[in-house]
This record gives C-alpha cells, sequence and structure tokens, in this order.
C-alpha cells in the first residue's frame, strides 16, 4: 500500500500593491498638462500665470479647484487685455512703419511705449512741434482714440543744461514737450482725464550721456531727448 504524498501547504502570494501606479499616472498626466500650458505660452505673463498657477495648485492639493466657468473668464479677462495692447501696436505699426527714424515702439507687461525721438519732433531747446511731429502723431491720434486707452505721456531730456525765460531748467523744457503732445491729443478729441503728463528732464536717459572721462557723447544725448507715450487700458 503505498503511502499518499506528504501535504505542502501553499505559500500565500504576497498581496499586489497596485496603487502607486495610478498615482504615477496621474502624476504624469498632471505634468503633462502643465508643460503644455508652458509650451504655449512662450512669453510669461504674469496674470496669465498666476490665474492657470492658482487652478493647478488647488488641483494638486485635492481641493475643489475654480469652476470652470470662472477660469475662463479670468483668463479671457486677461487675454482681452493682452489682445487690445497687441493689436494696437501692429496697428500703430503699420501706420508708422516708414517713420523709424522718428518713431519706435516697445511692448512692456502691461502697455504699449511710443517712442518719440526729440531730434524730430522739437527743435533744440524748444518744445514747439515740428510739422513732421504734427503730420506723424496725426496719424497716431485716430487709434489711440478709437478705444478707451490711458495715456502717460513722460517727456526726457539730455543732460545739456538749459536757462531761458521760457524754461529755467530741463525740468520745464521736458513737461513743456510732454505737455504739447498732451494738448495735440486733446484737440484730437482723447479725453483730458485719461492722460497724464510727466516731465523727467535727464533722470531716465536710455544711453550715458558723457563717456567715462566725462566727455559728451552726442548720438546718445539725441536719443535721450525724446517723448514716451506709454498706452494703457483704462481699468474697469
Amino acid at each position: 500500500m503505498s503511502r499518499p504524498a506528504p501535504f505542502i501547504p501553499r505559500r500565500k502570494q504576497p498581496p499586489q500593491h497596485d496603487g502607486w501606479s495610478l498615482t504615477l499616472a496621474d502624476m504624469m498626466t498632471l505634468l503633462l498638462c502643465f508643460f503644455v500650458i508652458i509650451v504655449s505660452i512662450s512669453k510669461v505673463d504674469t496674470n496669465r500665470y498666476e490665474a492657470m498657477s492658482d487652478i493647478l495648485a488647488e488641483a494638486m492639493k485635492g481641493k475643489a479647484a475654480p469652476s470652470k466657468r470662472t477660469a475662463e473668464q479670468s483668463l479671457m479677462k486677461v487675454n482681452q487685455k493682452e489682445k487690445n495692447l497687441f493689436e494696437l501696436q501692429l496697428e500703430l505699426a503699420k501706420l508708422v512703419g516708414r517713420e523709424s527714424k522718428a518713431v519706435n515702439l516697445k511692448m512692456r507687461p502691461d502697455a504699449v511705449a511710443i517712442n518719440l525721438k526729440g531730434g524730430v519732433f522739437f527743435k533744440l531747446g524748444s518744445a514747439e512741434l515740428t510739422s513732421d511731429a504734427l503730420r506723424i502723431l496725426d496719424k497716431l491720434a485716430r487709434p489711440l482714440s478709437e478705444a478707451n486707452y490711458k495715456l502717460t505721456i513722460e517727456g526726457h531730456s539730455d543732460n545739456l543744461p538749459i536757462k531761458s525765460t521760457q524754461f529755467p531748467s530741463n525740468w520745464e523744457l521736458s513737461s513743456a514737450r510732454a505737455s504739447s503732445v498732451a494738448r495735440y491729443f486733446i484737440a484730437q478729441g482723447l479725453p483730458k482725464d485719461n492722460i497724464r503728463v510727466m516731465g523727467l528732464a535727464d533722470t531716465q536717459p536710455l544711453a550715458p550721456n558723457v563717456d567715462k572721462a566725462g566727455v559728451s557723447i552726442p548720438e546718445n544725448q539725441s536719443k535721450n531727448r525724446r517723448v514716451v507715450i506709454l498706452v494703457r487700458p483704462v481699468k474697469g
């Protein structure tokens, strides 16, 4: 009579813990979405970044993220502001495209900066607009008056001292030049309540007025004689 084979208990298999794979998949999905957002905005905008950062932060914390409608409204408001300024810059660039020796444009985070070069717009030591200045300002006035913009008009001078009955110093000269541009725009229908004038004299030069030896640099001094118009949307 054969003996029965000895009973060997089957070892229990350790439980499989697959929960980590789901967590990893969720994390990878979030990272993918994050990088897609980064790529889609080649130029970082503070307001857009903060809006998206808040949404992602809420999701990562497991809290209820802002409603889709609220997030879209927030981003739409930012995008509309960008769109207005971006479209304005394009329109102005087309209008003054052949006036590069007199005007240049620069996009700032919250404004379009229109740089009016002093040598074209004013004679040396004068705040009276030249005929070329009037022709160019006439091109700028229409698009600036078609929408609700706020203008900050800055007058800048070089370091050459001026002392006359009309202009005791560069403070008065730079203020008068900015005021001449402001008065022209007001005459074209821009609301005066949306215009602010600043005379900055030689406190914010684009380039050094003198070299290390203290010798004047005429080319740089010419660059520093300018009027800058900062165009911003009026906050609703």
